[in-house]
Formats: C-alpha cells, sequence, structure tokens
C-alpha cells in the first residue's frame, strides 16, 4: 500500500448546512487531514481557483448552485479533470446518485454521516489518487528514459546530428518509398579540409569545436525534410529527398560559402575552414552502398582538383559507376 502523509492531503468539504461541515470536518479531523470547508458552490469555485485539492466532498442540495452544476463548472478547468469528487446526499433515490455517477463522480456518502464510513470511503479514494499519481510519474519517468535511450541510440554525441546508423535507416526508407513514388533523392558527403592540421595546430578540442560549430550551419541551413548525420570523423552526410542533383548542388554551395565564410572561436584560437562536397542521385535499381560510393567518388574529386567546392558524380570509365 503506497504511503502518503495525511497532513499533506487537501480536502474541500462543501455543504450549505453548517451542522453537516462540523459533523465532517470533526470525523475527518481524526485522520490529520488539511481541510477547508465551503458552504456553498460559488465558495468552493472561489477556494479551488486558489488551492489545488486531493479530494472534494459535495452536498448535491444546495441553494442558488447544486452541488451537480458546482461539478460541472469545477470539470470544465484542465486542471481539475482528475480531480476526485464524492457527493453527499440526504437522497436515497436512486436517480441522483445514477447522475451523479454519470457526471464522474467518484463515490456517494449519505448523510447523516457513519464516521467508520466516512473514513474509509475517504481514504480510498485519497489512496487511489495517490496511486495513480504514483503511476503516472513512473510512467513519464519511464518515456523520458526510452526518449534518452531513442537519443543515444540514434545520434552523434558531440554533434547531436543523426548517427551512421539511423542515417542507412532513413536513407532505406527513401530507397523503398522511391518504389512508389519515383522520386529522386541525394546525398551530399562533405568532408572538413586539412582537419588533421586543426587538430594537431589547436588541440582536439578546438577540433570538437569545429565539428559540433560546423554541425549547426548544416541544421541551420538545411531543410525541414532533409536528414543530417555525422558520418565519420570530420565528414558529413546529408540526405535530400525529392531532389535532383541540381537542387543538391545548390544547397552544397550555399553550405559551402557559408562555412568558408565562418571564423570559429575558442578561448584560444580563432579558426577558418573550408569544406569540399560530393553528391550524387539515387534514382533506382542500386543498392544505398553504391549511392554512398559515388557520393565519395565525388568527394574525391573534388579534393584531388583543388578542395573547396561542390562535385556531382558523373560516370565515367574509370569510376564504379559502370
Amino acid at each position: 500500500m503506497i504511503k502518503f502523509d495525511n497532513r499533506q492531503i487537501r480536502i474541500l468539504v462543501v455543504d450549505d448546512t453548517p451542522a453537516n461541515l462540523e459533523i465532517a470536518v470533526k470525523i475527518l479531523e481524526q485522520e490529520h487531514y488539511d481541510l477547508y470547508i465551503a458552504d456553498s458552490g460559488s465558495s468552493a469555485l472561489e477556494l479551488i481557483e486558489k488551492i489545488d485539492f486531493d479530494l472534494i466532498l459535495m452536498d448535491i442540495m444546495m441553494p442558488t448552485m447544486d452541488g451537480f452544476e458546482t461539478y460541472t463548472l469545477i470539470k470544465e478547468h484542465e486542471k481539475n479533470k482528475d480531480l476526485p469528487i464524492i457527493f453527499l446526499t440526504a437522497k436515497v433515490d436512486i436517480d441522483s446518485v445514477v447522475k451523479g455517477f454519470e457526471l464522474g463522480a467518484v463515490d456517494y456518502i449519505r448523510k447523516p454521516f457513519n464516521g467508520l464510513e466516512l473514513k474509509a470511503r475517504v481514504r480510498n479514494h485519497v489512496e487511489l489518487k495517490k496511486i495513480r499519481e504514483e503511476a503516472e510519474q513512473k510512467n513519464k519517468s519511464l518515456l523520458e528514459a526510452y526518449e534518452t535511450l531513442e537519443i543515444i541510440a540514434t545520434t552523434d554525441p558531440l554533434t547531436t546530428l543523426l548517427n551512421r546508423r539511423e542515417m542507412l535507416k532513413r536513407m532505406e526508407y527513401e530507397r523503398v518509398n522511391f518504389e512508389r513514388n519515383q522520386l529522386p533523392f541525394s546525398i551530399i558527403i562533405a568532408d572538413i579540409d586539412f582537419f588533421k592540421k586543426v587538430n594537431d595546430t589547436y588541440g582536439h578540442d578546438c577540433g570538437d569545436h569545429v565539428l559540433a560549430s560546423v554541425a549547426d550551419i548544416l541544421k541551420e541551413n538545411a531543410r525541414k525534410q532533409d536528414s543530417i548525420s555525422r558520418w565519420g570523423g570530420e565528414e558529413f552526410l546529408l540526405m535530400l529527398p525529392e531532389t535532383d542533383s541540381n537542387g543538391a548542388a545548390i544547397l552544397a554551395e550555399k553550405l559551402r560559402i557559408k562555412i568558408g565564410e565562418s571564423i570559429f572561436s575558442t578561448d584560444t584560437a580563432e579558426v577558418k575552414i573550408t569544406m569540399t562536397f560530393g553528391i550524387s542521385v539515387f534514382k533506382g535499381n542500386e543498392a544505398l552502398d553504391k549511392l554512398i560510393s559515388k557520393a565519395d567518388v565525388a568527394l574525391y574529386q573534388g579534393k584531388e582538383s583543388g578542395r573547396n567546392r561542390v562535385v556531382i558524380f558523373q560516370p565515367t570509365n574509370d569510376n564504379i559507376a559502370e
């Protein structure tokens, strides 16, 4: 059984008859609850605006605003949707009881009160509320744990970009999707030029800062539907759904210029870098590793021809496209 301190349980008793309020309070005071009273529906609503209650005991028959109307107004507020309310009634007709349950009341208690019954019913519903809250908190914690595991499993910890495994998963999805819509998708492999020199000159902390900053630039300038991953070391891979080579080249050139114009500052250094981009397009009837190899070939051609440029894969007799 869940344990809780009754002194921290706030209970509101609503009844227009002072004698009923006095009796209910005397009985429940023996359990050391934090008790509040209201002599009308309107005064109850005022208290509920200011205080978060764990349970409400509500008389049905009250002038001006009866218990059913008060209940309905209480439940209009999102914060009260799970607040348990027990109706108090001197009536024994089944219609009143049924109406209360149909509204959503958790129980009803007859007047005049039986002390043992009142204590037992109140305690049961307080316990149920606390059990539900504990379960909800555990579920929330569990969901947060799953989300954390999902992040760990799918992202690169330094750059917070997708990792290689998740990118391959998304590329496979686009490959299968191509069979339905026949729309090409492009990939861009981007590599930081002379990155080893950055690490050797300024240290690995500076190198990590550059990698994380480049990742931010890629995220800020890519489209919402694009996927971006840290492919390995100083290499990044972008996947652009429903994009041909020209569209990929436009984005790659935009990124090349943006990165070339940026200064990556740390406490000890200001670093400028360039990047080279290789592009290939999936048009069907090929494996993903072939698609990636084509982008690698284009990247290599860019490196060989001077770096800091964008190259679209073009099949020749000397490369793997044949």
